[in-house]
């Protein structure tokens, strides 16, 4: 019997084409579906409409810094990273820790395992 994954979903929130495209191969080829855009409006739009497990956001898209949806994830309890090329410090100063955050450019696969161990089944596995 195969168990599902603890995120099985992640929305990802990035304005940059090819960035969005790397990021999604890396989180399908975990076998993890994947939902794209590429700005807040219609992020918000996707996480009051689909089920979304967890989130990699850019700080700053096409309208805007990413605080919104942030603030959404935290309601629901949806674990998130950001990865930016945003200064650390500004990030922070939006209530983000940098624990949370990731540089740009990014191995998403890593950044995917980083949030994957923030779910509540990935609690339970040695952080080693």
């Amino acid at each position: 019997m195969r168990h599902a994954l603890a995120i099985d979903t992640i929305l990802i929130v990035e304005d940059d084409v090819f960035i969005s495209m790397d990021a999604a191969d890396a989180v399908s080829r975990a076998g993890v579906a994947v939902i794209t855009t590429e700005t807040v409006r219609d992020a918000l739009e996707i996480l009051s409409t689909e089920h979304i497990s967890g989130a990699i956001l850019d700080f700053q898209v096409r309208d805007g810094a990413v605080t919104p949806i942030v603030q959404k994830l935290r309601q629901a309890g949806i674990p998130f990273r950001i990865v930016s090329g945003s200064a650390i410090k500004e990030i922070e100063a939006n209530g983000i820790p940098e624990e949370l955050c990731a540089s740009k450019p990014a191995d998403y696969r890593k950044v995917l395992t980083a949030l994957m161990k923030d779910t509540p089944m990935g609690r339970f596995h040695s952080r080693h």
